[in-house]
Formats: structure tokens, sequence, C-alpha cells
């Protein structure tokens, strides 16, 4: 079947180089301001901030030939931004709070670890097996490659 493809070519890759740049000056400014003035919502603003800027990490890095499906889109890149969001969440909201551990784990760590790490690297590891064959590296441009290769081997 046909994916649909979303293209992110130079100007769009500028923008989104821009806006990456305003989201990590925000974060330094959510981080010391927050933390000046006790504003407790413009921090958890700036982790949200982080959890963007690793979804434009991810719209740099997961193009092939300025192409990328939506599926990817999808899995991993807004997978990876919500998982993020969630850990950001569990974590900040129930900070400094007494509450029943989850497998051994107060809340706050919980989303830490299975939203922010584990969340990572499946959106990550995952995200290459299910696309990398199709998308990064397809079986007839490996194999174009390999050929190519040979040929320069056949020369020397």
């Amino acid at each position: 079947g046909k994916h649909q493809m979303i293209t992110i070519g130079d100007q769009k890759r500028d923008v989104i180089v821009v806006i990456m740049a305003l989201l990590w000056a925000f974060v330094l400014y959510a981080a010391w301001s927050g933390a000046v003035n006790k504003n407790s919502g413009l921090i958890l603003c700036g982790f949200f901030a982080s959890a963007l800027i690793v979804g434009a990490f991810y719209l740099l890095g997961a193009v092939t030939n300025e192409k990328m499906p939506v599926s990817v889109l999808v899995y991993p890149v807004i997978f990876n931004v919500v998982c993020w969001v969630i850990a950001f969440v569990m974590a900040y909201q129930t900070r400094g709070q007494k509450l029943d551990f989850i497998l051994g784990m107060h809340p706050g760590m919980f989303g830490a670890i299975v939203f922010f790490w584990i969340g990572s690297m499946v959106a990550a590891a995952v995200g290459l097996l299910v696309w990398f064959d199709k998308h990064i590296l397809p079986p007839d441009k490996w194999a174009e490659f390999e050929n190519e290769v040979t040929q320069q081997e056949k020369l020397h």
C-alpha cells in the first residue's frame, strides 16, 4: 500500500530548528524563573517544552529523502512525546507526597522509569525495527549498494 507522506524539506527543517531553539530558551527561562518564583506550573510547562524538543529531533532525524510517512509521525514521534508528557505529569504532580508504591516505586519514579526511560527506548528501538526495512533502508536499496560495492571491488 502507498503510505501517506509528509515532506520536511530545507525550509521546514529550518523552521523546526528555529522552533527548537525557542523551546530550549523557554526551557531555561521556565526552569530559572519557575524555581526563583516557586512557580511549579511554569516549571511543568518547561518540561512539556522539552517533550516537544524530542519530537522536533525526531522530525529532523526520522526523515528519508525529505519524506516521512504519517505512520512514523504517529509512532515513534508522537508516541515518544506523549510518553514524556505522561512521565513529567506523574513525576511532577506526585513529588514530595507519600503515596502508595506501584511495583515497589513511588508513582513519580514509576512514571519516570516506565514512560520516560522505557517509553523512549521502545519508541526508538521498536520504531527502527518496524520502519527500517520499509522506509530507512529498503532491501532493494541495500541490494543496489551491495552491487555497487561488488563492482568497485572488481575494479581493484
